[in-house]
């Protein structure tokens, strides 16, 4: 493939399944081809519930994908081998701890005292039954009782190191592997789409200062709390902008109607429209499911602990018409704004379309990417009735692609049971080190079958030795 590197990143909502491929160049992210699917209902809430249509559904962004990234390197023959993956939906949650380390006499505080804390952590942190621990995520860390955010090489009787601990349904994470397999491509790495969006939407000062950064999405509403430059919670409620659309369908119209009357009319409109239902009801509907978002919000934030100076909102539920109005019925005693669109630095490949395909999770994916997710598929003449690739365990998905493309003749009936007999393994990827210090998630996937079999299951409201009161 030269000296070109594709990055491939797929991110999976509860609307739709989109895609991206992009290489790096000095003036940032060149995004060489996208690809959206809608997918009816089988992933809901983030949370895969059909793992064949939800393979199906990859397996044509990464053919679409494919096809571009060929035509991008000259009609080269171009096969997906790996994406990253973004994390998002109702199973992600957190959850604080705390492990302290004693001396018997002032001690100066080492980079191998930290890692100690951190493997400390590992192991004593009690993870609620049916989960998985993600991540841990080093908040800030305590001398002799005073917070130290760079402790090393300071002298110290006794050091605590404070975490958060990224927890997710274990059975999320197997259907999204299955999903994955079923497509036939890796996961090369994930990282959490709502902590892609804090990097890009936050200032620095936001995060340092204390700030909430709310996504009111289809179906759910995730809520990030941020302060002193670290996530201090995240949290996701059940509950999105659709919501207001089935609540409007109770008013005896179809799905279409209530949801163009949401857009059209939103929140107090001043329209003398009646039909199908009038202002006063879509208003009282409107107003009666925010308020119930809203409230869920505060709650996170208030449970949080952190003094913030402001939330940001994002999400298609922060375009509700005059959604601001409802922040000041429903938050009065916090300073709120809606974010401004991003500006993302990338540049595209002429006629690629990124409008209502591209989003922030999809950049960030492939600003952190940093494998070839590409390989290029050379051909040789067939050889004693060998198979016409030089690795003769492309059989998956690489025959789809030859009958679709219609490459490659008709084979004889031999070489055709040959090939149908040799199957393709799905590799695994080598667990990444921690990420305490950049935030991300690294190696996930890879080691996520022994994570899943070594997983302790607990009690979630459990109280813990080394968890933060």
């Amino acid at each position: 493939m030269g000296q070109t590197n594709y990055i491939v990143a797929i991110e999976l909502s509860s609307s739709k399944v989109t895609g991206a491929a992009g290489i790096e160049t000095h003036n940032g992210i060149k995004i060489i081809a996208t690809a959206s699917t809608r997918v009816d209902g089988y992933i809901s809430k983030g949370i895969v519930r059909n793992v064949d249509k939800t393979g199906e559904a990859i397996t044509n962004i990464i053919n679409s994908l494919e096809s571009n990234i060929s035509e991008d390197a000259g009609g080269k023959d171009i096969m997906i081998k790996k994406a990253y993956v973004s994390l998002s939906g109702l199973t992600l949650r957190s959850i604080k701890s705390k492990v302290t380390k004693n001396f018997d006499n002032y001690t100066k505080i080492t980079a191998e005292v930290i890692s100690e804390l951190e493997d400390e952590n590992d192991r004593l942190f009690q993870i609620p039954e049916g989960y998985v621990k993600v991540n841990a995520i080093t908040q800030e860390y305590k001398i002799d009782g005073k917070t130290d955010r760079a402790p090393i090489g300071a002298p110290a009787m006794t050091i605590e190191g404070h975490f958060l601990n990224i927890l997710i349904k274990k059975q999320y994470l197997e259907q999204l592997n299955e999903s994955f397999a079923l497509a036939k491509v890796e996961i090369a790495d994930s990282f959490i789409a709502a902590r892609m969006d804090a990097d890009i939407i936050l200032t620095k000062d936001d995060r340092r200062n204390g700030c909430a950064l709310v996504n009111i999405g289809a179906d759910t509403t995730t809520v990030t709390v941020y302060n002193s430059d670290s996530l201090r919670k995240l949290a996701v409620i059940p509950f999105g902008s659709s919501n207001i659309t089935h609540d409007l369908c109770a008013e005896q119209i179809s799905y279409d109607q209530a949801e163009a009357i949401k857009i059209s009319r939103g929140y107090h409109s001043a329209t003398e429209e009646k039909e199908p239902i009038d202002n006063a009801t879509v208003n009282d509907i409107i107003s009666g499911r925010m308020c119930e978002i809203l409230q869920n919000v505060k709650y996170q934030i208030e449970e949080s602990g952190e003094l913030i100076n402001r939330i940001v909102f994002t999400g298609g539920g922060s375009k509700l018409k005059n959604f601001a109005l409802l922040l000041e019925e429903y938050l009065p005693d916090f300073k709120t704004s809606v974010a401004a669109e991003p500006q993302l630095a990338f540049e595209c490949r002429p006629g690629v379309n990124t409008i209502g395909v591209f989003t922030t999770a999809l950049y960030g994916l492939l600003n952190h990417g940093k494998d070839d997710c590409c390989e290029e598929m050379t051909q040789e003449p067939p050889s004693n009735g060998g198979t016409l690739f030089t690795d003769d365990a492309m059989s998956g998905r690489e025959e789809e692609k030859e009958e679709i493309t219609e490459t490659q003749k008709e084979k004889p009936q031999e070489e055709k049971k040959e090939e149908k007999s040799s199957g393709k393994k799905s590799g695994t990827k080598k667990g990444g080190k921690k990420d305490d210090k950049s935030g991300w998630f690294g190696g996930l996937f890879g080691a996520v079958g022994d994570i899943i079999k070594n997983a302790t299951r607990e009690d979630p409201e459990q109280e813990r030795e080394n968890e933060d009161e």
